[in-house]
């Protein structure tokens, strides 16, 4: 046997492998949707609504190397990397705490996208099956013109052109985010619940989010649509072409659409989120350069 092979034996983590396993609570009950990351590599996955993942490794890991496992309500962990096929790790719930919501007089308002949503197509991730997600979501700041309290989020949904209504009624998960991260970025989770929706028709879907008694101060907050694989009923198959060979493909795509509009520049506060590359700004400029997509995300804001 030569050396090279004895030594891949001798330490899996070198070589490249996959990693299934299960994120469960103290109690064993699944958690849906953590994430298993890899931070200094900039790769990871998001566990299905049941908490289980697989995770291609890549080659050349280290004893070093260490995986890190979150999910919303929990305490963040990190662990070395399994030197087994399979791994079963535990997460400690985070403590609740529910700040008091003090109602003053005054008009209710809904701030953020101010566009009018394009009646066709907008922010959509592709390719959402059960054993292949990296995460995605779209984050629009919402600023209110005074402090208060969040009443309830919008999003304008819209048929996708690959899935129609097959995709539209796929649920997705709101995410409220505190306006704290690294440049005015999406930062600390406010809404720390699983809380899903899904369109039943093409247009805005409103979330109540009275219960939740999260602050809505001027300075704003992120809301965010997080794109989730729930099941294989919403999932769909289209066909393109090659543009250079002409080839055929057929694509299983997953999917429903966050509608947008042209916006000037300045106007424009949408960021995006993979699990690889974290929070970036959504910076893709239109129309000789003076416009740009901004998400179609309100929140309403109760003095």
């Amino acid at each position: 046997m030569g050396a090279g092979l004895l030594a891949a034996l001798m330490h899996p983590l070198y070589a490249q492998r996959t990693l299934t396993g299960i994120v469960q609570d103290p109690q064993g009950a699944a958690i849906p949707f953590a994430v298993v990351e890899l931070p200094a590599r900039k790769l990871g996955v998001q566990a299905n609504d049941e908490g289980l993942f697989s995770f291609p490794l890549p080659a050349g890991l280290t004893p070093a190397d260490s995986l890190t496992f979150s999910a919303l309500g929990y305490e963040r962990r990190r662990v070395a990397v399994p030197a087994e096929a399979a791994a079963t790790l535990r997460l400690a719930a985070l403590p609740v705490s529910l700040s008091e919501v003090v109602v003053r007089p005054g008009v209710a308002e809904w701030v953020g996208f101010k566009g009018v949503p394009k009646s066709r197509g907008g922010y959509r991730q592709t390719i959402l099956l059960r054993e292949k997600n990296t995460g995605w979501q779209i984050a629009r700041r919402c600023q209110p013109t005074a402090d208060g309290y969040l009443t309830a989020v919008r999003f304008f949904v819209n048929p996708s052109h690959d899935c129609g209504k097959t995709g539209l009624r796929a649920p997705f998960r709101v995410r409220v985010y505190a306006a704290d991260g690294p440049g005015g970025s999406p930062g600390t989770d406010l809404l720390t619940t699983s809380v899903l929706a899904a369109a039943t028709n093409r247009g805005w879907i409103t979330v109540d989010m009275n219960r939740y008694t999260i602050s809505f101060p001027q300075r704003g907050v992120y809301v965010a649509m997080e794109w989730l694989h729930t099941s294989d009923e919403f999932l769909c198959r289209s066909i393109s072409y090659n543009p250079e060979s002409h080839q055929k493909m057929e694509q299983v795509n997953y999917e429903q659409s966050l509608a947008s509009a042209l916006v000037p520049t300045a106007e424009a506060h949408t960021w995006y989120h993979t699990i690889d590359y974290g929070w970036v700004s959504f910076n893709r400029r239109f129309a000789e350069q003076s416009q740009i997509l901004d998400a179609a995300i309100q929140a309403r804001s109760q003095p």
